[in-house]
């Protein structure tokens, strides 16, 4: 393997590495974020968490709930996926071989690219449901519930463009 391919190889898998660590920092910031809305007066309110989807059925209307189901899915999804190859790149980096050829390439290829539009997807749904719910009137509880959301599929679009790069340098010795 020449040192340009290897070069590239690195490369690809250092964005595949940051791809993963960009995914679980959003999914970590979704699952973790909370809710005080119709107990803000309480003096200990409960904390309402992703998890507890009856609670936020109450609070929120079926749009809002669907649409963090999505960012959810893909976040995870994405992570699942991207967990599944970066050890057999290493393994190709470390050998020196190239990873994937002739219909292997194209195939891992093809799933990057459907892994991608998913995440940017997911990114874009949470992104535009936010900005949707922040131009109506808020307490601080849900407007600081909208901005974790918005820093999560932030970190969802970091993902997605190192995932493009990625397919662009998985491209690149194509052609």
């Amino acid at each position: 393997m020449a040192s340009s391919q290897r070069g590239l190889a690195a490369a690809s898998l250092l964005l595949r590495v940051l791809t993963l660590l960009l995914l679980i920092a959003s999914l970590v910031i979704i699952v973790t974020n909370k809710v005080y809305a119709p107990f803000t007066d309480v003096v200990d309110p409960p904390n309402l968490t992703f998890r507890d989807f009856s609670a936020y059925r109450r609070i929120f209307n079926r749009s809002l709930l669907f649409y963090l189901k999505y960012v959810l899915s893909a976040a995870v999804i994405g992570c699942a996926y991207t967990l599944l190859l970066p050890p057999f790149a290493a393994i190709h980096v470390a050998q020196g071989k190239r990873f994937g050829r002739g219909r292997g390439i194209a195939l891992l290829i093809f799933t990057d690219v459907v892994l991608a539009v998913l995440i940017a997807t997911g990114a874009a749904a949470g992104l535009g449901l936010t900005v949707e719910f922040q131009r109506s009137p808020q307490d601080s509880d849900f407007k600081n519930f909208l901005n974790l959301v918005d820093v999560s599929c932030g970190l969802m679009l970091g993902a997605t463009i190192c995932m493009v790069t990625m397919i662009m340098i998985s491209v690149h010795p194509l052609t």
